[in-house]
């Protein structure tokens, strides 16, 4: 209790003549108003850069879009009868990314009424692409062309009486000689982040499975009703009613 005045005249001696005596508090709350305009600005700032940034991506992946559908020509009618006249199996294949594109096509397929799986290429290497049989049909996805799991399922394939569908941005890949049917994917990078992260690409590759299955199925004949059967769950399906 004795030290209390003591340490309010030190305190008073500090102050400043003229100023305007301001509590430690209300420093400390002058000082966090300072710092959260400042955090609002450069928030500001920041957002602004985001969408620049996904605008500009986005906009680029459309180019790349465009470019697979202003590139089909023959070698697609060519792709597409295979699948569509496939007596046998049709296989997807890819890894990573082109993977997820490749299971993503299979599923596809199969719902539009074709007897279509997705093989990981590691797993060809350890026994499944002894299942091929002649007439059946590999679709393998390889932005470069030479990822060798892919390309021995390939030369099995081919081996084996099958036939082989390739997308990749490299034709005259190993992929690509190993191959019936080549279909390219535009080697954009504008739409990659200096190429490395496979946006563009995948965007890409997933149109042109998108066209080769609406393609397909056109040609079977599969029509909303045997959808109706297939598919009863989900929107789809109440999308189907609707027709």
């Amino acid at each position: 209790m004795k030290g209390r005045p003591e340490a309010r005249r030190r305190s008073a001696s500090l102050r400043i003549p003229g100023q305007p005596t301001v509590s430690g508090s209300s420093r400390e709350r002058a000082a966090t108003s300072r710092t959260n305009k400042s955090i609002k600005r450069t928030d500001r700032m920041e957002a602004n850069t985001l969408l620049e940034q996904a605008r500009a991506l986005i906009q680029a992946e459309g180019r790349a879009v465009t470019e697979v559908a202003e590139g089909l020509g023959p070698p697609f009618v060519e792709a597409v009868r295979l699948v569509a006249e496939c007596p046998g199996a049709i296989m997807t294949t890819g890894s990573g990314t082109s993977g997820a594109i490749a299971r993503r096509l299979a599923h596809l397929l199969a719902t539009c009424g074709m007897h279509a799986f997705f093989v990981h290429p590691a797993d060809a290497l350890h026994g499944p692409s002894a299942a091929v049989a002649p007439g059946d049909v590999l679709i393998a996805l390889s932005k470069a062309g030479k990822s060798a799991e892919i390309n021995h399922f390939a030369r099995v394939t081919r081996e084996r009486g099958g036939k082989v569908i390739s997308l990749t941005w490299k034709p005259e890949s190993e992929l690509g000689s190993l191959s019936d049917v080549v279909l390219r994917l535009p080697a954009t990078v504008y739409a990659e982040g200096e190429g490395v992260l496979p946006f563009g690409s995948t965007l890409a590759a997933g149109a042109l499975c998108d066209a080769i299955c609406l393609a397909a199925k056109t040609l079977r004949g599969f029509d909303l009703a045997t959808l109706a059967q297939t598919h009863p769950a989900g929107a789809t399906a109440e999308l189907i009613t609707k027709h």
